[in-house]
């Protein structure tokens, strides 16, 4: 890593799990804990049911009773429309937020999205693209962590398109039949997004580690 990264000192090892913390201590790095992930039950997500999901519910009805809609499994040939759909979510959010960390963030993902899409099939990702009037206003992917568990990377959806990304989110948890859990990844310390996923009422939380030198 130390000579991908023009500064050395940002050079660490992210989402160590609590079981393998102790080995990166003893090669004598520092390790820290990181924000933790959500883990939630797919059950929970695909069906939306009781009175807890009720505003999740509302927006995902909301987006099927006045948006003409179709989705499909994801596909390379998809990245394009993606691409674009990012460049404009991201507009979106900076017109939004002037948090110099958070339009960091932006950036970050902008990068790793990059490299994702140009390696898409080889990393096994699976997600699903929905459009409406045509176009692609939303995707998401994510990847098998283990028999048990699926991993969401990446969600975005044009905003502008009222209980989008409800409709988008639940949909993928349909067709993910055979996971027991879902891991929608930390909330990088963001009090909006920490909302977000607390509102999707994880069953637990997932402390995860970062090893830097010492």
């Amino acid at each position: 890593m130390d000579d991908l990264n023009s500064n050395p000192a940002v050079t660490r090892i992210e989402n160590i799990e609590e079981k393998d913390a102790q080995i990166y201590r003893k090669l004598g790095l520092t390790v820290r804990e990181k924000y933790s992930d959500y883990l939630c039950l797919r059950a929970d997500l695909a069906g939306l049911a009781g009175n807890k999901f009720k505003s999740q519910r509302a927006s995902y009805n909301y987006f099927t009773k006045h948006y003409p809609f179709s989705s499909a499994a994801f596909s390379v040939k998809h990245i394009p429309q993606c691409r674009k759909l990012f460049a404009l979510w991201s507009g979106q959010r900076k017109s939004q937020h002037d948090d110099p960390m958070y339009l960091g963030m932006l950036e970050d993902s902008q990068r790793v999205l990059k490299q994702i899409f140009s390696s898409y099939k080889k990393l096994c990702f699976q997600g699903i693209v929905v459009k409406t009037h045509g176009r692609i206003s939303g995707f998401t992917f994510g990847f098998k962590l283990n028999s048990d568990t699926f991993c969401i990377v990446y969600e975005i959806t044009d905003l502008s398109v009222k209980g989008l990304a409800q409709f988008i989110f639940r949909a993928f948890c349909q067709k993910l039949q055979g996971f027991k859990y879902i891991n929608i990844m930390d909330d990088s310390g963001l009090e909006n997004l920490k909302k977000t996923k607390l509102a999707y009422h994880p069953a637990k939380l997932i402390p995860g580690y970062i090893a830097t030198r010492a």
